[in-house]
């Protein structure tokens, strides 16, 4: 019985086995396959063992040029193109720099891309064993349109001559220097030996500048042209408005406003490992600076981080639409491009480097408070102390009023409408115009004086200018504007204020 059971799977396992041998001999002989030969080898060809595509023989080998070189084989690989001529040169680390230039940072993935393009010669296929002159003229061998030359270790060079692309496009005819056969090398060449220098420069402006230490920059300017636009500095530590803030900043020019920390610390931070999208341009000649409107900067950028001073230089926006920078530390000259987006705060209008309340300041750090309206000129003398559970406390005196508890809950009410004065945008006014209105009496609407604990003082003065618009001052100059009617109640609340009135610091009255 166990036998009869066997045999109908031994006759299913035969049926099986020849079923499979059947379809490989149907694979081996499908319609338009054709079995490939091992080429006969040429002098200094090599036979390889990745598959390139076409040129598979019958051992599983494939055809190249000369024997593969690696990356630790390799000493150096000039390469010459339509662009220019470079030179790759192995360092100890068996990563590469740029001969002339060794502090220029390359893409480590775009020079792989040159080691193995160069070094590692696959062919499509050979198309002809021995080119006559007319047969190198009609690949475009006889004067290629670049070329490259490996040097290995052991000093042996290679020299590949490139010529014209094939009519289909994926690939280009090739040739071995001291050899007249004719080989097609794939696109790749595109991405690798046939790119400028430039191509494998990673754009970066800046070394040395972290997540760690950006935002101790010291100082910080930008130039239009020549002339100063903003200067921000870092804000005193005994003026800080919150003391855990990594950065607080105040302009140094226009001088008297706080800056608008947002936009500062975007734009101080795009200088960590600041790197534009390409590099356009690298060992740059005048003629590079006047392409790429350099020769005479639209914008400037300085500042100063642990002792040095850095200085970049950028285009305006150009015809190609992108704007182009350069640094003046680095050793070597690299024009950079960049995404217009990517430095938006270099065009910024100057109201946007201004804080929005740009009176924004503790009462803690006052002594005195001078307020001026067409009526009135009155002095605040402050007293700071702290109470029995070590709260602090306020005291204000002046000639015209006195406070008692309930009345210095009424001045700080005070205090709060005129430190929350928000600027609205830059006025429309001359400059002319504007120093005429700050120093007419007539269209003063309203003026408060704070005077330091350290004696410093800095007056802030609303002038009206429109039956809308007050000029905003800082120290009798101002180029920006305030809703009128926040200066009018300012000086409405100074009155209530010395009537003993409560005052809404949120209401319009």
């Amino acid at each position: 019985m166990k036998k009869k059971k066997i045999v109908p799977f031994i006759v299913f396992g035969v049926l099986i086995a020849a079923l499979a041998v059947s379809f490989a001999v149907l694979k081996l002989t499908a319609p338009g396959e054709e079995k490939k030969e091992a080429p006969t080898l040429l002098s200094g060809e090599y036979l390889g063992e990745d598959d390139p595509g076409e040129s598979m023989t019958e051992q599983g080998s494939y055809l190249l040029i000369f024997p593969k070189r690696d990356r630790s084989a390799i000493r150096s690989i000039l390469v010459h193109n339509e662009n220019g001529e470079y030179t790759l040169v192995k360092n100890g680390d068996e990563t590469f720099s740029l001969a002339g230039l060794p502090g220029a940072p390359l893409s480590d993935e775009r020079v792989a891309a040159v080691v193995v393009a160069a070094g590692y010669t696959l062919t499509r296929e050979r198309v002809v064993d021995r080119a006559t002159p007319e047969e190198k003229k009609e690949y475009g061998l006889d004067d290629p349109k670049a070329w490259w030359v490996l040097t290995d270790v052991k000093g042996r060079e290679y020299r590949v001559n490139v010529g014209d692309r094939m009519v289909s496009g994926d690939g280009y005819y090739c040739s071995f220097a001291g050899r007249d056969a004719v080989y097609v090398l794939g696109t790749s060449l595109e991405t690798s030996v046939l790119e400028p220098c430039e191509y494998f420069v990673t754009a970066a402006l800046t070394a040395g500048i972290t997540q760690e230490n950006y935002f101790n920059i010291e100082e910080f300017a930008i130039l239009h042209g020549e002339d100063v636009f903003v200067a921000v500095t870092a804000v005193d530590p005994e003026e800080k408005q919150n003391p855990d803030a990594i950065v607080e900043a105040k302009l140094a020019y226009p001088q008297g406003y706080r800056a608008n920390d947002s936009l500062y610390i975007n734009a101080i931070g795009t200088f960590v490992n600041m790197a534009g999208d390409e590099t356009a341009a690298i060992a740059t000649s005048d003629d590079d600076y006047v392409k790429f409107g350099l020769e005479k900067p639209a914008y400037e950028v300085h500042f100063a981080l642990d002792g040095t001073d850095w200085d970049f230089f950028f285009s305006d926006v150009t015809e190609d639409g992108y704007i182009y920078g350069v640094s003046s530390l680095l050793d070597y000259r690299l024009i950079a491009r960049f995404e217009e987006s990517a430095l938006s705060w270099l065009k910024a209008d100057l109201f946007r480097w201004v804080a929005d309340y740009p009176m924004s300041v503790f009462i803690t750090t006052l002594d005195e408070i001078r307020v001026k309206t067409g009526e009135r000129d009155v002095t605040f003398r402050l007293t700071h102390g702290t109470d029995e559970n070590g709260n602090a406390t306020l005291s204000a005196a002046s000639d015209v009023v006195s406070f008692d508890n309930d009345g210095i809950y009424n001045f700080r009410q005070f205090y709060k409408t005129v430190i929350a004065s928000k600027l609205k945008g830059t006025s429309s006014l001359s400059e002319e115009e504007r120093k005429a209105a700050a120093s007419d009496p007539e269209k003063l609407i309203f003026s408060v004086e704070f005077t330091r604990k350290n004696g410093s003082k800095t007056e802030y003065g609303f002038f009206r200018t429109t039956t809308r618009e007050a000029l905003f001052t800082v120290n009798g100059e101002g180029e920006f504007y305030i809703n009128v009617d926040w200066p009018e109640k300012l000086a409405s609340d100074l009155e209530r204020l010395i009537a003993g009135l409560d005052i809404d610091s949120y209401g319009k009255d």
